[in-house]
């Protein structure tokens, strides 16, 4: 049975540029977005595995487009990063080492936010300003703390509780002495 995921991504991903941002080994949660795309996301968690003989049609499209991601995902790292993976022969394992290597605890990163909010004040900053360094953060955050993805009556709570404390967060750091009324 022909894998049409392969042929897919073979159709839909000639020349295509999946970031411009080369991975200097910082920020990978960041930079590894763009390659978790649905069509190449089964290359790296297997769901679209190698074919027993890679003389067939398929098994050639699987070699190219298993080439074409690790030829990505080499495209978008620093040079001195380079060696590092350049003679991994597979994508998923190109990834995985990546993956395995730069991606770092999230309690760290949970609590430098949560430094950030607390240092966060408006500062005679534009209130739009001001608010759109604190949605940066908020999103940022919401990278790491996830709510579950159902409608049952606890995540709706959950929902709501974080979007009211993010009302406080920011009514409360405004500057007292242009909104001290509010």
């Amino acid at each position: 049975m022909v894998n049409h995921h392969i042929f897919c991504i073979l159709q839909n991903s000639l020349g295509a540029i999946i970031t411009t941002i080369k991975f200097n080994g910082r920020r990978y949660e960041l930079w590894g977005k763009p390659l978790m795309a649905e069509t190449k996301l089964g290359f790296i968690d297997e769901f679209i595995t190698e074919p027993m003989d890679e003389s067939t049609i398929e098994g050639k499209a699987w070699i190219m487009v298993n080439s074409m991601i690790k030829s990505w995902i080499m495209n978008v790292i620093e040079p001195k990063l380079y060696l590092s993976f350049s003679y991994v022969k597979f994508a998923k394992a190109s990834w995985e080492n990546i993956h395995k290597h730069y991606l770092l605890p999230i309690m760290p990163q949970i609590h430098q936010l949560n430094a950030q909010f607390a240092s966060c004040k408006q500062n005679k900053q534009e209130v739009v300003e001001f608010f759109n360094r604190l949605i940066r953060l908020w999103n940022e955050l919401m990278n790491y703390v996830k709510i579950p993805n159902c409608k049952c009556e606890i995540a709706i709570k959950i929902a709501k509780f974080m979007e009211y404390d993010k009302q406080h967060q920011f009514l409360m750091e405004l500057d007292d002495d242009l909104f001290s009324t509010i």
